[in-house]
């Protein structure tokens, strides 16, 4: 009887657990080890709401320098995401070895406040951090040019030495996706009339972002940062940047076939052969082996690194690179 009662009546629910949203809420915990994880955790929670000092002095009360580096990251990237970009790159700059993380996530999840490009340069010159600035000024033109519906070139050509290529880049990305692919097209507006169409809401800002199969050599190439963490070659010339950048955006198009880039594989300038070369090796296509093979003796050493990996793992059959650990091919 008297259990029925108490299934009848209901017993006393629990307290609910107490979150902690304040630093001093840490002070409570009874080992070091949880006041430290409590406090990043708050600094986290206080970066998303936008309380730019407190998640400051909640990382500031950290003592273990490493966990000190993770909590500048999670305020850091947390506070870039609410709004908070100058004060978000600034705990950044305090991450220590996730310092080149931090910037990536903070400038690729900010908000496209509409800040001028000196605002947004002079944010990363201020930490002296070279990945930092270039990603910041591809996520810059990026907001400036992709899924807007007009693909002016006038300001990517005017932009200063240091953003030209990420300028180039984003205009590129654009023109490409209003010429439906056309890469002629797109180069066209370079320096003709630009180039209308449908907008993209934020959202459908997507695309292939990474050209998979990296080859060694080509990492000592000049590049800069793409877009959602990829890297792109930099061209001799500006007009042969504008190729590069072109080749990238129909790569970023998800509609683009090898057969926009098999043209460019007997190209002169070896950096747009290898930026087509990565591209075509990874898409399907009917004579991808066969035009692959008559490059296998090519003499210059990237590309005879690319074609080697991509017939020994029939990249373009879409199984992925080599599998993790295999070692590049010989020479």
């Amino acid at each position: 009887m008297i259990v029925a009662l108490l299934v009848a009546c209901g017993t006393p629910a629990a307290p609910p657990l107490a979150v902690p949203t304040r630093a001093e809420d840490c002070d409570a915990e009874p080992a070091p080890e949880l006041r430290t994880l409590c406090l990043v955790q708050v600094a986290g929670q206080l970066g998303r709401d936008g309380q730019a000092e407190a998640a400051r002095a909640a990382c500031a009360a950290v003592t273990d320098p490493t966990w000190s580096q993770e909590c500048h990251f999670r305020a850091g990237e947390e506070l870039a995401r609410a709004g908070h970009l100058a004060v978000g790159l600034e705990l950044c700059g305090k991450a220590g070895r996730f310092r080149t993380f931090c910037f990536t996530h903070a400038v690729w999840n900010a908000p496209d406040d509409g800040a001028p490009l000196p605002t947004w340069e002079a944010l990363g010159a201020a930490f002296s951090d070279v990945e930092g600035v270039d990603n910041l000024r591809a996520r810059w033109w990026f907001n400036q040019y992709f899924g807007v519906g007009r693909a002016d070139a006038t300001a990517a050509r005017a932009a200063p030495a240091e953003s030209a290529a990420a300028a180039r880049g984003a205009w590129a990305l654009e023109a490409v996706r209003l010429a439906d692919g056309d890469i002629a097209r797109a180069k066209a507006a370079w320096t003709g009339a630009p180039l209308e169409g449908p907008t993209l809401s934020p959202p459908a800002r997507v695309g292939r972002y990474d050209l998979p199969f990296p080859i060694d050599a080509e990492r000592a190439l000049p590049g800069v940062p793409g877009f959602g963490g990829s890297r792109r070659l930099v061209g001799e010339t500006d007009d042969e940047d504008v190729d590069i950048a072109l080749l990238e955006g129909a790569w970023f198009r998800e509609a683009t076939g090898a057969d926009t880039f098999s043209p460019y594989l007997d190209d002169v300038r070896p950096r747009v052969r290898y930026t087509a070369l990565r591209a075509f090796r990874s898409l399907p296509s009917p004579d991808a082996e066969a035009r692959l093979t008559a490059l296998e003796a090519d003499p210059d050493p990237i590309v005879h690194a690319h074609v080697v990996d991509a017939l020994r793992y029939r990249t373009w059959e879409g199984k992925g690179k080599r599998p993790p650990g295999a070692p590049p091919p010989p020479r």
